[in-house]
């Protein structure tokens, strides 16, 4: 899978977390002055949307190959390659300094999130839009318990904390932040939507075939579709987000 796969799936997974972003967007009161940082900003997926906000939108990604194909479609963009347990920033920075389905790959989460707080000003936010919680995933019917199953194997051995969704306060808080508010993401689904379930199956398929042979995920694709068309099938994974403000 290409950089163009992953930037459709990175806007894929940015139409999910849009509505909460446009809300806390209206209450932070950004404005084309606010310098704005995002960590793993990867493909480039949310710049156009933060650049609109205010230039001042800088981002870093420890992906070159993912930073130079953002640079090609924003050239005048603030990207950066960088490491997100040592930003190349002084302290006090930003306004907001944000991050959107990256906590899950790291290691220390708390070290990343004193980071952010440490570049970012006093009385500005830090906020993580998005954290999956594998463990609490709910599917049904039975063919896709097993693919969640095999999913989340395949995930944890990516280096997946799978669990990260419902230690997102406790994060904040360990990483020396005050009043933290936190939420989780809605869900929606429609009874039968075979594009959806085509984008999604692209990446499950990612995932298994990294514990399974391709023989195996294809039969398991073929049942899962016929279970999906019969309509009733549901894959969800709760999702958290959580921010607060730099005292």
């Amino acid at each position: 899978m290409d950089n163009a796969f992953w930037h459709q799936r990175f806007i894929l997974q940015s139409l999910w977390t849009k509505p909460l972003r446009n809300h806390l967007y209206k209450k932070l009161n950004l404005h084309a002055h606010s310098k704005i940082l995002e960590l793993g900003s990867g493909t480039g997926a949310l710049l156009c949307e933060n650049l609109a906000i205010s230039p001042l939108t800088f981002g870093i990604d420890f992906d070159h190959a993912r930073t130079i194909f953002a640079k090609q479609n924003f050239p005048n963009s603030l990207l950066t390659t960088a490491n997100a347990y040592h930003l190349p920033f002084p302290a006090g920075s930003f306004d907001l300094s944000f991050c959107h389905y990256l906590l899950l790959w790291i290691d220390n989460p708390v070290d990343v999130l004193n980071e952010m707080r440490r570049v970012t000003r006093s009385g500005g936010t830090v906020i993580a839009f998005a954290e999956p919680d594998y463990h609490a995933r709910i599917d049904t019917p039975q063919i896709f318990q097993e693919i969640a199953f095999l999913q989340n194997e395949s995930l944890q051995n990516q280096g997946v904390r799978l669990d990260t969704g419902r230690r997102l306060m406790q994060y904040f808080i360990h990483a020396g932040f005050g009043d933290v508010s936190m939420g989780m993401l809605s869900g929606e689904w429609n009874s039968k939507q075979t594009t959806e379930f085509e984008l999604e199956w692209e990446i499950i398929a990612h995932d298994l075939q990294k514990v399974l042979p391709t023989e195996k995920v294809n039969e398991l694709k073929l049942k899962a579709f016929e279970s999906y068309a019969r309509g009733g099938a549901i894959s969800f994974i709760p999702t958290f987000y959580a921010w607060a403000s730099v005292e």
